[in-house]
């Protein structure tokens, strides 16, 4: 499967674990396919890029051969607009936010095609 194809959906947090404070707002593509990761928690240890209030980040390698990946703004935000803390993806439709919001702006009765 081509991970471009998959749907974004939001990653559940393990039992027993608050989601935003001990677990981040993750989609499952930036959880990566391990489910056996080691996560790092850094108490207050970022500043939100969108809120500037200081937050609980999180650092994770998602799989092998992928980059360190990290939380990017605090979790309060990311339920608010319903976004992956890490890529700012939409959990929902799986676009960005800005082209969330316009298709969520132009209604049901708009047209799908751009206007140019």
């Amino acid at each position: 499967r081509n991970m471009a194809e998959t749907p974004r959906q939001a990653a559940a947090a393990p039992e027993g674990l608050k989601l935003g404070e001990d677990f981040p707002i993750l989609c499952e593509t930036c959880l990566g396919p391990n489910p056996y990761l080691r996560m790092i928690k850094m108490v207050n240890g970022r500043e939100c890029k969108i809120s500037g209030r200081p937050y609980t980040a999180f650092r994770w390698k998602p799989g092998a051969d992928a980059r360190y990946k990290e939380t990017i703004i605090a979790p309060e935000v990311a339920a608010a607009k319903g976004v992956c803390q890490t890529c700012l993806m939409d959990l929902s439709f799986n676009v960005p936010v800005a082209v969330r919001d316009t298709m969520l702006q132009a209604g049901p009765d708009a047209s799908a095609r751009p206007q140019s």
